[in-house]
């Protein structure tokens, strides 16, 4: 009968070390090629790449695109640890509540220095619609190439890598969007593209178990 040190060795004669940074490397490859695909999507809709710039002028833009990206990055290092058994997020994932509060806070500035009768219209926007459903839907194939990088990774915690997974997903497509969006203000960031990440985040929570299983 074998003893378990030589099985254990058989198994592991064959196995080649992963190159330093690969798994990085193919979780960005993933996020880019689908972030790629979903410019290509929203451009041939909208036609008119960084419009935003000239709709609501560079400060405005720069706050859309700064917070979906660190959305982003931080949904990112987290998807990253939970491909990786062993590791926990514990209170890591408190990273997360740090961009939406911020912009909230600014939201709510905005809005008390606002007249009453503009309030609603700094909220909704004119696309607060287009917006949740841009961002849930060019989030897919961002997901589908978190999907394809995973299938080098090990996560453990299912329902949490695809929560992760969703909501990396999401704020990318927020990124994408944010070279479209002609909205001005922190009211509807603070919402709509919130909203939008957050239906990204359950579109991956649901369909992780199946999608990430290993």
């Amino acid at each position: 009968m074998i003893a378990t040190e030589d099985l254990i060795r058989s198994l592991a004669a064959d196995v080649k070390p992963l190159r330093r940074g690969a798994a990085q490397l193919r979780l960005a490859a993933g996020i880019g090629a689908g972030a790629a695909v979903a410019l290509v999507v929203l451009w041939l809709s909208w036609r008119a790449p960084l419009s935003a710039v000239a709709y609501t002028g560079v400060p405005t833009f720069t706050m859309k695109l700064a917070y979906a990206a660190t959305m982003a990055a931080a949904t990112a290092i987290l998807l990253l640890a939970a491909g990786r058994p062993g590791q926990r997020i514990g209170m890591r994932l408190l990273w997360l509540i740090v961009p939406p509060v911020l912009v909230a806070a600014n939201a709510i500035m905005e809005l008390a220095m606002t007249a009453p009768q503009f309030r609603e219209a700094e909220w909704l926007g004119s696309t607060w619609q287009i917006c949740i459903l841009s961002t849930a839907g060019l989030s897919l194939p961002i997901l589908a190439g978190i999907v394809w990088a995973f299938r080098r990774m090990a996560p453990t915690n299912l329902r949490l890598a695809g929560l992760l997974a969703g909501l990396a997903s999401g704020s990318a497509a927020a990124v994408v969007y944010a070279l479209f969006c002609p909205e001005t203000t922190a009211a509807f960031l603070a919402t709509w593209y919130t909203l939008g990440i957050a239906v990204a985040g359950l579109i991956g929570l649901l369909a992780g178990p199946r999608l990430l299983r290993w």
